[in-house]
């Protein structure tokens, strides 16, 4: 009896060390699962949506080549006939369904006043026989018709054209930027007369100019020539026609940094300090064209780079260089390295849950780039098996608009886990906009390294990239 225990409790034994064993060697091999990877950025990507250059959506070719176009309407030829808006005009002027088509991203401005070489009217004739309170002037600037932005029955006008206008650009989200034009010469907010008077309205008619695009525009982020106090309340971002005019760029981004004031017919404009706007809500521009060109990239250059830089700008448009010119390619490629976002997986962290037979994968984010991404559109991972077959998919609970340079932004997933992810597994990353269209390139390090399974961003692949050595950025 005694070597009956005495046998049953060795075959006990050897069945405790048998699963102690295999226990042992299950840990060990789940155990190959456990990373964590820092991930470096490559600020070189810069070909991506919503930032770079937005030449004139008239200008194909400049535009074949560009991710933003530029769209400037006058109020004449949207609306030539009273209560009849040229959608179609719009359309085949600007190339619209083509850029559509194309995936690219828009910016609008809707202007009532361009100096130009003869004397002529930006808003319609039908419109001038009803409100002719405006004034015809002669100045350096050139010549044209300012009208009386604080008439009455030209606001009410202008409220249904510009209704029409957001109406149109809500369909989709196709016109990504919305600059409050309007008002001004260009629809810059400035305005002046024969006599070197003010013709811009008091801060109260401008602010209701303000408040009538937040009320239309749903899609699109709304930037506004200046800081204006009124604006920036309500979260719009800011945009700079003179860049290449050293001396103006250097007054609009003491007014970011200070504030300060504008002159109008009546009460003076506020401008609110915002110093670090550009991280939270988009700035833009345009070169200037009291500059030639050929000294704004020769003698100027080094000022515009320190000027795109430290006012964190993301798109410049529609007066650009023509950047298809192998001439201007090295000057062109250092700007654009200045401008916009750089979002990249900046860590990732995985480790094997025994009990739920998955793997927990926290994935870490940050913006290298000078400039903040504006929207909040959706991320996906993706895992693919070794035959690159996907086999698990999940949006992330992630907001790019929260991304810095200074700070991850994390987020966890549960991957179950499975013998056709056993072996080898890809991870992949795509980032779409609204409609899943268009993709943005995460700027992982180095840059000419990037892979892609069908349309998704590899950024990492068991086993392989356990055995390199990877850094943070």
């Amino acid at each position: 009896m005694a070597k009956k225990n005495r046998l049953i409790q060795f075959i006990k034994i050897i069945v405790l060390a048998t699963a102690i064993c295999i226990l042992m060697f299950y840990i060990k091999a789940r155990s190959n699962y456990n990373v964590n990877i820092g991930f470096a950025s490559d600020n070189a990507m810069y070909d991506n949506p919503l930032i770079g250059f937005a030449p004139s959506a008239d200008n194909t070719e400049l535009c074949e080549k560009a991710k933003l176009v530029y769209i400037r309407l006058t109020w004449a030829d949207w609306e030539p006939r009273e209560g009849s808006f040229d959608i179609d005009g719009l359309e085949n002027r600007f190339n619209l369904q083509r850029w559509k088509s194309e995936n690219k991203h828009a910016i609008i401005r809707f202007v009532c006043d361009i100096p130009r070489s003869e004397s002529h009217m930006d808003i319609p004739e039908w419109l001038y026989s009803k409100t002719s309170t405006g004034t015809f002037y002669d100045t350096v600037l050139g010549k044209g018709y300012c009208p009386d932005y604080s008439d009455q029955t030209f606001k009410e006008y202008h409220k249904r054209a510009l209704e029409a206008l957001a109406e149109y650009c809500n369909r989709d989200h196709f016109v990504s930027f919305v600059q409050l034009g309007s008002l001004g010469h260009w629809g810059e907010w400035h305005a002046t007369g024969n006599n070197d008077e003010s013709l811009m309205p008091s801060e109260e008619v401008c602010e209701e100019y303000v408040n009538l695009y937040s009320q239309n525009f749903k899609n699109a982020l709304l930037m506004t020539r200046r800081n204006y106090n009124f604006a920036m309340e309500q979260g719009y971002g800011v945009f700079n026609d003179m860049v290449g005019h050293s001396g103006d760029t250097a007054k609009w981004i003491d007014w970011l940094n200070k504030g300060g004031t504008q002159r109008t017919s009546g009460q003076e404009l506020t401008l609110k300090p915002v110093p670090d706007i550009g991280i939270v809500h988009p700035v833009g521009g345009e070169f200037t064209s009291s500059v030639p060109m050929e000294e704004i990239l020769g003698n100027g250059l080094g000022d515009v780079l320190q000027n795109v830089t430290t006012s964190r700008m993301t798109y410049l448009g529609p007066k650009v260089p023509d950047f298809t010119d192998e001439q201007y390619a090295l000057t062109m490629d250092s700007i654009l390295r200045r401008m916009g976002y750089r979002i990249y997986l900046s860590r990732l962290k995985m480790l094997y849950n025994y009990s739920s037979n998955t793997l927990n994968m926290t994935l870490s984010f940050r913006n290298s780039g000078n400039a903040g991404f504006y929207f909040d559109w959706p991320v996906t991972m993706v895992v693919f098996d070794k035959d690159k077959k996907k086999v698990f998919w999940q949006g992330l609970d992630i907001d790019l608009r929260k991304l810095t340079k200074d700070e991850d932004v994390s987020t966890t997933v549960s991957v179950p886990f499975s013998e056709k992810i056993s072996d080898e597994f890809y991870l992949g990353l795509y980032v779409t906009d609204y409609d899943g269209k268009d993709h943005v390139i995460l700027s992982q390090f180095p840059a000419e390294d990037i892979t892609y399974i069908d349309d998704v961003q590899i950024v990492y692949h068991y086993p392989d990239d356990n055995d390199k050595e990877k850094t943070k950025g």
